[in-house]
């Protein structure tokens, strides 16, 4: 019997606060009739993630205050080039995300994290891979694109993700952070 590996990960995440995140939720269920069923509790904007041990980054959960105004936002399909409506993206059968526009002033706070973890990219931690960058990544998905994942798949939203991000972002005006959380985990 083949032994299976360990998978080390390393996630930093700025938690939504839960304010908003009743906001973001009684838009869909008001607004768009999803069930809530397909609404994702925990919402959170991953800053870094690592699928290599990083033996000197410190676990750790502390309280931030960090607001995204909604204006500085667009809705996208989690797939590959999802931030581009197309025809094989139906955003009702797949996730669904709000994602952060790169000209946002929010960016500056996601980048200053972000580059914190840089410091722990050691070559021992990359083997041949190149290290990560503002908006490339050396682990999982190449391009970083700072997105909190709402919806997920089978959710039936409309396929028009731009009438549905102009509907939110009356709805909704702002996005509060309320912690920022490093964990270290270690899957079997």
């Amino acid at each position: 019997m083949k032994e299976r590996k360990s998978q080390f990960e390393v996630w930093a995440q700025f938690k939504v606060s839960p304010k908003s995140v009743r906001d973001i939720h009684d838009f869909f269920i008001k607004e768009h009739n999803i069930h809530p069923d397909f609404l994702i509790n925990n919402l959170h904007l991953t800053v870094y993630h690592s699928r290599r041990p990083m033996p000197d980054v410190v676990e750790m959960s502390k309280p931030c205050s960090f607001t995204l105004d909604t204006i500085e936002s667009r809705f996208m399909v989690l797939a590959p080039g999802g931030e581009n409506p197309r025809p094989e993206l139906v955003p009702g059968r797949r996730k669904v995300g709000i994602r952060i526009k790169k000209s946002s002033e929010f960016m500056n706070v996601i980048m200053a994290f972000r580059k914190e973890f840089f410091l722990f990219e050691t070559e021992e931690v990359l083997g041949k891979r190149k290290p990560s960058s503002k908006f490339r990544n050396a682990f999982g998905s190449r391009h970083f694109q700072p997105h909190i994942t709402i919806l997920k798949s089978g959710s039936g939203i409309q396929t028009n993700l731009t009438e549905v991000g102009d509907d939110f972002r009356d709805f909704v005006h702002e996005i509060k952070f309320d912690k920022v959380i490093v964990q270290k985990k270690r899957n079997f």
